[in-house]
């Protein structure tokens, strides 16, 4: 057993017959580790069948009644869960935005709040929150070779003092979402086509030429544009885009440069900041192409409803996020990880057959191309070349993640929800102050005084 081989290693045991004897201990090893699965060097399982442990979860996977992960949770509590006596409970669906606020309560036991999950969907600022004591390392129950087996990038992302404590279920990036039917009217008249949509000036420029075909519509509503500018400054080499609170450095030359770039189509009217989610805008015929999340595809509806009532189907097209330049091609990632609240033996293994049956290769797959997210394991995004879609959008969709993928070179920051507050305070602004700045532009007023405007709001939010 695991233990006599650890003896005869420290020399406890002396045999006469010493190559033998280390081909025994040699075997003894082999087997000894392999009975160290992912619960630790114990054997014995603490999961009972006939006495199931029950795992509280919170996720942030649609605010719907046939959301995915319900989906996914209701296969294992039936399958897997009950073959090995774990049940999955979903107590709280909510959103990424809003979760930190609803665990900070947990934790700090406010009156009404709930109690804290065993199982979160978050980022890793919110596994911070939680603290490390507190939450369990997935590196202490899956194995070197298995951790090995998701994307590099997405690991790191979810890494707190180098342990990994925010596993990668499901990866979204920034992509454009175009209304195809819109699109061929536009493209026949103009001679666009999509291989204009490479750089962000040759996008802006088809903006302003869509501007005037369709007698002053954006062509582009952003859900975060802020995180579009940011890439942007990045690619042209900014270093110092953040001040110490987190917030954006207005005297960083890079920055001021991106902010510049993005404001003047804004200020003119050829691209907008979303209400809410860039999908309405698009769905509603106010714009023909939303930039936003992959994930966003979830909620895209397949039918365009106009001001008018009439109606056309979307023939959604997904396109490459555009490149600042032929040599700078960045790929935000974002989407939330699994998390698991620290607390007995019993739950940590159950939380941990539960991860490891989440993140099978095929099933992960599936679950994402529900959902409009990549996959997060190697093995994922290899079989994802080789997938073929039932319908064009999706296609589309899993085309266009394949390709960026491939190509560029993906980027991440954590932002805090007090960084996010601001944001949408900025975004707020910007749209309360548009009809105006763009009726001054009309009027031949200098634009650069109007992004000084615009640049003296994000400075005031500091």
């Amino acid at each position: 057993n695991v233990l006599q081989s650890q003896k005869l290693m420290d020399g406890n045991y002396i045999c006469t017959k010493g190559k033998i004897m280390k081909k025994v201990i040699k075997y003894l090893l082999v087997f000894g580790l392999s009975l160290c699965n992912l619960y630790g060097c114990s054997s014995k399982s603490l999961l009972d069948k006939d006495n199931p442990v029950t795992l509280t979860m919170w996720h942030v996977y649609g605010e719907q009644v046939n959301s995915p992960m319900n989906q996914l949770i209701a296969e294992f509590n039936e399958t897997e869960g009950k073959d090995k006596g774990i049940i999955i409970n979903v107590t709280k669906i909510t959103n990424a935005s809003k979760i930190g606020s609803e665990l900070e309560e947990s934790l700090s036991k406010e009156p009404g709040a709930d109690p804290m999950p065993d199982l979160y969907t978050g980022h890793i600022h919110n596994a911070k929150q939680v603290g490390l004591d507190k939450s369990v390392v997935w590196n202490d129950v899956f194995t070197e070779k298995e951790i090995s087996n998701f994307v590099d990038e997405f690991l790191d992302a979810g890494m707190l003092e180098d342990k990994l404590v925010d596993l990668p279920l499901s990866k979204s990036t920034i992509v454009l979402f175009m209304n195809g039917t819109q699109f061929e009217k536009f493209s026949n008249d103009t001679a666009v086509s999509l291989n204009d949509f490479d750089t962000w000036n040759q996008t802006f420029d088809v903006a302003e030429k869509y501007y005037e075909w369709s007698n002053g519509k954006p062509l582009l509503c952003f859900d975060y544009l802020l995180n579009s500018i940011e890439s942007y400054a990045i690619a042209l080499g900014s270093k110092h885009m953040f001040n110490e609170n987190g917030w954006y450095n207005t005297d960083d030359k890079e920055f001021q440069e991106a902010f510049r770039t993005f404001l003047e189509p804004l200020i003119k009217g050829h691209i907008s900041a979303s209400d809410f989610y860039s999908s309405t805008e698009l769905t509603t015929g106010e714009t023909l192409i939303g930039v936003s999340s992959s994930a966003a595809y979830l909620y895209l509806n397949d039918i365009v409803t106009y001001p008018d009532n009439t109606t056309e189907p979307l023939n959604a097209i997904a396109l490459p996020y555009p490149k600042a330049d032929k040599d700078h091609a960045l790929m935000t990632q974002a989407g939330v990880g699994l998390c698991a609240y620290k607390t007995t033996e019993q739950k940590q293994e159950a939380a941990s057959v539960f991860a490891h049956w989440l993140v099978e290769p095929k099933r992960n797959m599936d679950f994402v191309i529900q959902a409009g997210y990549m996959p997060v394991t190697k093995k994922a995004f290899k079989n994802l070349k080789n997938e073929k879609f039932e319908d064009e959008e999706t296609q589309s969709l899993y085309n266009t993640l394949t390709e960026m993928k491939s190509d560029y070179t993906v980027i991440s920051r954590e932002v805090p929800n007090a960084i996010s507050r601001k944001a949408y305070a900025f975004y707020d602004q910007v749209r309360s102050h548009q009809p105006e700045w763009q009726a001054r532009a009309a009027a031949g007023e200098d634009i650069d005084e109007i992004v000084d405007e615009a640049m003296n709001i994000l400075k005031s939010l500091s």
